[in-house]
């Protein structure tokens, strides 16, 4: 079988990660090959050639590769390019899948029923997203058949093993360090996060904190000298081996912003393969990777700070929690099905006939109401700062689509809603 992936654009964060995972380690009867809508940069192209998989790049290329393969499935979370592509695009016979990596709860992550009556099936990363009571309207309304949980796995492309054992002493001179992987940027990250470093250095002055990822990390370092936090908090940027950094880490800390889309977490999974502690707020995905045994899960920022001060004070604990986030990942049914999941996605996909899909010619104005359901998510009972992380998340959808229709009129860039995002 022949499966294009089709994806905006082949990068080296979360959502490219869990494709090549799947393209490698995925179903052995299946030939995967990869379509950036947008030309991926070089180096991100190689990582896929490397591991064997055809890379093809554009619109043009990417029709051709579909009307050759038997499946087309578009990683889709909400963004102009991968909608514009289903919506507006000629397709010849084929039959698709949306594979979603975006939590439906999140705000603008929804699709509609009208976007959905493109596709012939689809996929979700993590089984509370296929639970959203708007989604599963909208599914039923477009006749696809109950979308099915292919979880996005970690694990692939670390050079260094997880070690899988926890540090359960201090590390070195003494010092704990507490990590954070991830997108380092309030789309991602809790608002609170350098107020929580601030308030678990102050009570345990043997702790660091290292934040591993991309992002407006000079901003972030200004907000960490003005709370006084100087080199007790480090941002790292990009890390290419993120088993190396996790290795070195004493607990692991996720706060997440409340409203995230993320899913399937493949940070906090290599976490916890790695056997750290954990503490995190159970939102998106988080939800269905911990349980309360497993990790401390908090809801406020207080909590997150006594949190992280329990496991910096007991170093039996950290050894309790860290064995239990490995066991939990080592059982999470989501995890060993996955591939038997997307096997039987894929049958039910391939009973159906192939169609062909003429593009309905949606104006790119337009584009965003066609493929978005709002309904799933509203702002009316939240406060200030509620609404404040509605936005933030709100901001990652509406930037893309802001820089895509300028893109398309060729006028000048508007000012980014992206520019206050990081509070003071």
């Amino acid at each position: 079988m022949k499966v294009l992936h089709v994806i905006k654009e082949l990068t080296n964060g979360g959502a490219s990660m869990g494709l090549l995972r799947m393209c490698v380690g995925g179903p052995a009867d299946v030939t995967p090959a990869v379509a950036s809508l947008v030309p991926p940069q070089p180096e991100h192209r190689a990582t896929f050639e490397r591991a064997g998989v055809e890379v093809v790049a554009g619109v043009e290329a990417t029709c051709i590769a579909a009307a050759a393969a038997d499946i087309v499935q578009v990683e889709w979370w909400n963004n102009p390019y991968v909608n514009d592509f289903l919506v507006n695009t000629d397709l010849s016979a084929s039959r698709i899948i949306l594979h979603s990596r975006g939590h439906f709860d999140a705000p603008r992550m929804c699709p509609s029923a009208s976007l959905l009556s493109r596709v012939d099936g689809c996929t979700v990363t993590t089984p509370s997203a296929a639970a959203n009571p708007q989604f599963e309207r909208n599914r039923r309304l477009a006749g696809l058949p109950p979308a099915r949980c292919v979880f996005s796995e970690a694990g692939l492309g670390t050079g260094t093993p997880l070690s899988g054992t926890p540090r359960v002493g201090k590390g070195h001179g003494g010092r704990i360090t507490i990590g954070y992987l991830g997108t380092v940027e309030p789309i991602k990250m809790h608002a609170a996060m350098l107020e929580i470093a601030a308030r678990v250095i102050q009570a345990a002055p043997e702790v660091d904190f290292e934040f591993a990822g991309d992002g407006p990390l000079d901003t972030y370092r200004a907000e960490a000298d003005r709370l006084g936090l100087g080199q007790r908090v480090r941002f790292l940027g990009f890390q290419p081996d993120p088993a190396a950094f996790l290795n070195r880490l004493d607990i692991f800390c996720y706060p997440l912003n409340p409203y995230t889309y993320a899913t399937s977490e493949k940070a906090l999974q290599e976490a916890m393969l790695a056997g750290l502690p954990c503490v995190a707020f159970p939102v998106g995905g988080v939800r269905d990777l911990l349980t309360p045994d497993s990790a401390l899960l908090v809801s406020t920022p207080r909590q997150c700070v006594d949190a992280c001060l329990e496991l910096v004070r007991s170093r039996d604990l950290r050894r309790d929690y860290g064995q239990r986030a490995r066991h939990r990942i080592d059982g999470f049914a989501e995890r060993r099905e996955w591939r038997a999941e997307i096997a039987l996605a894929r049958a039910e996909v391939m009973s159906r006939p192939a169609r062909s899909k003429p593009g309905l010619g949606v104006s790119p104005e337009d584009l965003f109401d066609f493929c978005t359901d709002q309904r799933a998510w509203s702002t009316d009972d939240l406060d200030a700062d509620q609404r404040a992380d509605v936005a933030r998340v709100a901001a990652f959808v509406d930037d893309d689509y802001a820089a895509w229709l300028d893109s398309k009129t060729e006028a000048p860039l508007r000012p980014s809603t992206s520019a206050e995002r990081i509070p003071s």
